[in-house]
């Protein structure tokens, strides 16, 4: 009995010291004495890598130029029209996001610096860097290791010792080697590298016998080189051509330099000359090229010119004879070869900081000539063939089309006829009678848009209207009348050979109709205004045109946008086979049976996003005249009122990005490239 009694005490008593020394432990973690850590420790992470300060905004506009003569500046520039260029440079702490993603959007808003505030980035997890630390008083390296980004490591240190530490990094993932000279580390700083490096002293208290702290070490790093970035932008350029190739040199090989790191001055020594002159040689599936190299002695580089020696291209819709064109040597007997040289100015430049060049390739169509038909006035406020009020304001916007930076669509402005100032398109661009149609016509405008009430009933305007077509014209017709379906048909009839198509219209189709836009990926439905594929069009207060009983023949002729069923209107066999929307394929002729397509609220209401109607107005466009799609349509088969949007004034502006592009390289007159290249 005794001895059970002893034995049961004794396990008692155990239990009992456990619990003590855990409360222990668990007391001292709280005041950073770390028992379970046997010997104190030094443990080191690192807390991220600074961006470099670079003071007020920089005017990054200011700081690029575009060739080294006048030859250059005027033919590529300034938007002659055909193959164009711009530059911009940009400065900013490496890693920050900068503005210049892309060019053509931000080089006209971005005059100063967004990223020129320093801030702590993090380094990616992973990453290796190494630490050496010395004792502060003997100078002998007590510890050194390779570390990873995310990883903790813990150093054993020495109570009562004063410590200097230093850490490096290429900011990837290479293996870094003990340096060779450990009383004098160094490490090299090559051009291809980023060099990042911190410094930091650390001392150990003598604290009593038992007692193990741990004492942090976040790294922050600071970069010792300056990145210098050349990117290439040509996504513009790709949606007029194929870029089959591109060669992109510095003008000289001077730009760059490596030099040798001292570890413990903090200093950049051994500087000397990397020749580089290739940046880009081969195609990119993305048509944007971007290089980054790195200097060692970013104060020399105040500037850095880069050319483009070598542009194959195929141009899109042109003639195959003549498709084929090398942008950077390209000339003429009335036009010279480019010299494709950029420009790249920095204010007082150090380590930290990324110096960007950025070019943008692109197309200027060159101007064109818009005759607009309707039977309302020229001052109509609706616009309905985008002759004056609201349709006018679209088409004239330079964000939309123009050679702003941020123009969705690159033509030479003002339109033939017009200046900047102008509120509509004048009498000689705009027809309200068939007669004065038919005279206009025959003047070769590049591009006609048909709108609300025109009349074609006139045989001779017919015929005038096919034979425009047929000799290169391009039309945006919008149209549709309750008296004028009939001369619609016959147009349609003549201008497929086809006596079998009908044209009609209904109440099936009034006004808040909503149609559904087909899967076809090609400019109007998939452009640079949006992609439209399976949303909705809307038709304005009258009763769309509906093309019917279209042979085979027909069809295979057109791409077919929209059907003739209203998604909320009660489904009907036959409608299912009418055509409301299509494009040919190989002619300039876009055809909606809606004369009302453009019609926008804000030629009623300063406030249109309260304009509620659901059967007017689908033509929805923003403060800055942008597209923007409406809650529009009207109840019926399970739709609501207002219940989707109409994407009305996106499709239009997709058609007239088509039709300019269509007038430009096969329409009227003579293509800037169309003569055969000078052998040089």
């Amino acid at each position: 009995m005794n001895n059970k009694y002893f034995n049961t005490k004794s396990a008692f008593t155990l239990i009992s010291i456990l619990i003590i020394s855990l409360v222990i432990s668990c007391s001292k973690d709280k005041n950073n004495i770390a028992e379970e850590v046997i010997g104190t420790k030094m443990v080191i992470k690192v807390n991220g890598i600074l961006g470099t300060d670079i003071g007020q905004g920089i005017s990054t506009k200011a700081a690029a130029s575009v060739g080294n003569n006048n030859q250059v500046g005027l033919s590529l520039k300034q938007h002659a029209g055909g193959f164009t260029v711009e530059a911009m440079a940009e400065q900013t702490a490496i890693g920050s996001l900068g503005v210049a993603n892309n060019l053509a959007k931000s080089v006209a808003t971005k005059l100063g610096n967004s990223g020129a505030m320093a801030a702590t980035q993090p380094m990616t997890q992973d990453f290796t860097y190494r630490i050496l630390v010395y004792n502060k008083e003997t100078g002998v390296l007590w510890k050194t290791v390779q570390a990873v980004a995310g990883t903790e490591v813990q150093l054993d240190v020495e109570k009562g010792s004063n410590y200097i530490w230093y850490a490096y990094s290429y900011n990837n993932a290479e293996t870094l080697p003990e340096p060779a000279n450990i009383a004098n580390p160094s490490i090299d700083a090559p051009v291809n590298k980023d060099l990042l490096y911190a410094t930091g002293e650390t001392s150990i208290p003598v604290t009593p016998s038992g007692e193990h702290h741990v004492y942090p070490i976040a790294i922050t790093f600071q970069h010792k080189m300056a990145q210098v970035s050349v990117k290439i932008d040509a996504s513009i350029l790709a949606k007029y051509a194929t870029i089959n190739g591109i060669k992109v040199n510095f003008v000289q090989d001077d730009y760059l330099k490596k030099g040798t790191f001292d570890i413990k001055g903090n200093s950049m020594g051994n500087l000397q000359v990397v020749p580089t002159t290739a940046i880009f040689t081969t195609t990119s599936p993305t048509n944007i090229w971007e290089a980054n190299y790195y200097t060692a002695d970013p104060v020399a580089l105040t500037s850095f010119q880069v050319k483009v020696t070598d542009l194959p291209v195929t141009f899109n819709n042109v003639d195959p004879s003549m498709a084929n064109r090398n942008l950077a040597t390209y000339s003429n007997a009335t036009m010279p070869a480019p010299n494709i040289i950029f420009n790249f100015n920095f204010t007082s430049p150090t380590a930290g900081q990324r110096l960007l060049g950025l070019a943008n390739l692109s197309y200027t169509a060159t101007q064109r000539r818009i005759l607009h038909y309707t039977t309302t006035a020229l001052t109509n406020g609706y616009g309905y063939a985008a002759q004056s009020g609201e349709g006018w304001k679209f088409i004239n916007a330079d964000n939309n089309f123009g050679t702003a930076a941020n123009s969705l669509l690159r033509v030479q402005k003002p339109w033939y006829g017009t200046t900047a100032a102008s509120t509509n398109a004048g009498s000689a661009n705009y027809a309200n009678t068939q007669a004065e149609f038919r005279t206009k016509l025959a003047e070769n405008p590049d591009v006609v848009i048909i709108g609300y009430n025109a009349g074609i009933e006139s045989a001779s305007t017919q015929a005038a209207l096919i034979d425009y077509i047929n000799r290169k014209g391009v039309v945006i017709m919008m149209i549709e009348r309750s008296d004028n379906a009939p001369s619609v048909q016959s147009f349609m009839r003549q201008f497929f050979n086809d006596n079998g198509i009908t044209a009609a219209q209904s109440g099936y189709g009034s006004g808040g109709t909503m149609y559904r836009i087909n899967n076809v990926n090609d400019e109007i439905v998939n452009g640079v205004f949006g992609d439209l594929r399976g949303k909705l069009w809307g038709e304005d207060f009258g009763e769309t045109m509906v093309l019917g009983n279209m042979s085979p023949a027909t069809l295979s002729q057109i791409e077919v946008y929209s059907s003739g069923r209203g998604i909320n209107r009660t489904p009907t066999a036959a409608y299912d086979n009418y055509v409301t929307m299509f494009k040919h394929k190989t002619k300039g002729l876009f055809f909606v049976g809606d004369g009302g397509f453009i019609s926008n609220p804000r030629a009623l209401t300063s406030n249109p996003d309260n304009f509620n109607d659901a059967n007017r107005c689908p033509f929805g466009t923003d403060d800055d005249n942008r597209p923007k799609p409406r809650l529009y349509g009207t109840a019926g088969n399970g739709y609501t009122t207002r219940q989707d949007y109409a994407w009305n004034s996106n499709l239009f502006g997709n058609a007239v990005y088509w039709a300019v592009k269509r007038s430009e390289f096969d329409g009227f007159g003579t293509w800037k490239y169309a003569p055969a290249p000078l052998t040089p």
